[in-house]
């Protein structure tokens, strides 16, 4: 099972439960858990979190560990090449030097949840999970990405740094965000946000 499970996910990331289920799916559900349970007691995989699994790797200190942010990652952004939420809230605003305040709980945006908000524990850190608008993918992003930086934006503290304007205009010709794809996906979100688009000025930067 170890060998199949590393072959499949790699050392050091997460597994989730239902992943090993459906990799192992020619074995009923209790050989599966019976199988986890040897492993674990051979200490050839580690049970990070309720449902949440990595096989370690030794280390000069001992096993190797993986963190909450690589779980949150997996679980609500992004997995290989499929992309299903983006980071919200502080995570968000620092990124674009909004804020140099260092967030306590992970924020994200995801199509992984049903209700508007909730918060979550995960290793007693605090997750607030939030359902996306419409359907993030690897493909609108960060458009999508873009279009909630100024739903919460204070288009004043925007004009007047410069530090904050660097980082919206770098990543808006980095990702070469597009003023039709914008347009497209402004439906989704409050009238404010397109105000606070045309105050700014920023469309002049739209490739």
């Amino acid at each position: 099972m170890i060998e199949r499970l590393k072959k499949a996910f790699g050392v050091n990331q997460p597994i989730f439960t239902n992943e090993i289920l459906k990799e192992m799916n020619e074995y009923s559900r209790p050989r599966v858990f019976q199988l986890l349970n040897k492993a674990e007691q051979e200490g050839q995989l580690i049970k990070f979190d309720k449902g949440v699994y990595y096989i370690p790797t030794e280390t000069r200190y001992g096993k190797s560990l993986i963190s909450v942010e690589q779980v949150v990652r997996k679980k609500y952004i992004s997995n290989n090449d499929d992309v299903f939420g983006i980071y919200g809230g502080l995570q968000m605003q620092q990124s674009f030097m909004l804020t140099y305040q260092v967030p306590t709980a992970i924020e994200v945006i995801t199509n992984n949840e049903t209700t508007w908000v909730r918060e979550t524990k995960l290793k007693n850190r605090s997750i607030i999970l939030r359902k996306s608008r419409l359907p993030i993918t690897r493909e609108n992003a960060d458009v999508y990405t873009f279009l909630e930086l100024f739903s919460n934006m204070d288009v004043k503290r925007y004009l007047d740094d410069s530090s904050v304007q660097r980082e919206v205009i770098g990543f808006v010709r980095e990702k070469a965000i597009k003023g039709k794809d914008v347009y497209a996906l402004s439906g989704a979100f409050p009238s404010k946000t397109t105000r606070n688009i045309m105050e700014s000025g920023i469309i002049n930067e739209f490739a």
